[in-house]
């Protein structure tokens, strides 16, 4: 179900759901406030009374583990309330690193690493976010590693970059890129030069894992 909301409402979200809404015109701004209750974007905590502000291209899904009720005002292209959603799937990966993470320091090793792969427009760097999110806030310093050079999460498009991440991602902004280790590939595509797109990724993981051996309280995404 979608409807075109220009107008400022109340959207009440029942546990476990999550309030979707596009913006596609020129210059269109929605304000969300969380009312009541707890909710979340992509992994990262909305405070209450505080004015969120997306413009065009945002694609946002804001869910709630135990319900909340949302005060949204301006021009959406689409927006509706959806119980189908696959965060409780994303927080239960969560958890489960995590304990490969506990294990791992018991054992002093080295905690795991997740590659996340796919198609384009599939929701890779969203999947990334969220579990990064979940990482930081148990505690965790994960490093963040972009191969997608068509793409550039982290620096540029045409760079493969690995980042610390030490803080949830700001949930208009993203996460903030202090000080990223980049290694320029020059290329769009892997497929334009096979052999240095594997030599600049083998040397980035190279560092990269160094990094995780000094630290093994870090995650890899």
């Amino acid at each position: 179900m979608s409807e075109d909301n220009s107008h400022s409402r109340e959207y009440v979200l029942e546990a476990d759901s999550e309030l979707r809404f596009e913006i596609e015109q020129k210059d269109a701004k929605v304000l969300v406030t969380l009312v009541t209750g707890f909710a979340e974007l992509f992994g990262t905590e909305l405070v209450k009374k505080k004015k969120y502000e997306f413009g065009v291209g945002a694609k946002v899904a804001i869910f709630t583990y135990q319900g909340c009720v949302l005060h949204v005002s301006g021009k959406m292209d689409v927006c509706y309330i959806s119980k189908e959603t696959p965060m409780v799937q994303y927080i239960n990966c969560h958890a489960a690193l995590e304990q490969f993470r506990i294990e791992a320091e018991e054992r002093d090793k080295r905690g795991p690493v997740v590659l996340i792969v796919g198609p384009m427009d599939v929701g890779k760097s969203t999947l990334c976010r969220i579990l990064l999110n979940y990482a930081v806030r148990v505690g965790r310093r994960p490093l963040y590693a972009d191969l997608d050079v068509g793409q550039g999460a982290i620096s540029i498009s045409g760079n493969v970059a690995t980042i610390l991440i030490e803080r949830p991602a700001s949930v208009e902004e993203g996460f903030t890129k202090t000080a990223p280790l980049v290694y320029h590939f020059g290329h769009k595509s892997p497929g334009a030069n096979n052999v240095l797109y594997n030599a600049v990724v083998s040397k980035m993981a190279e560092v990269t894992l160094q990094s995780l051996d000094a630290n093994k309280r870090r995650a890899f995404v």
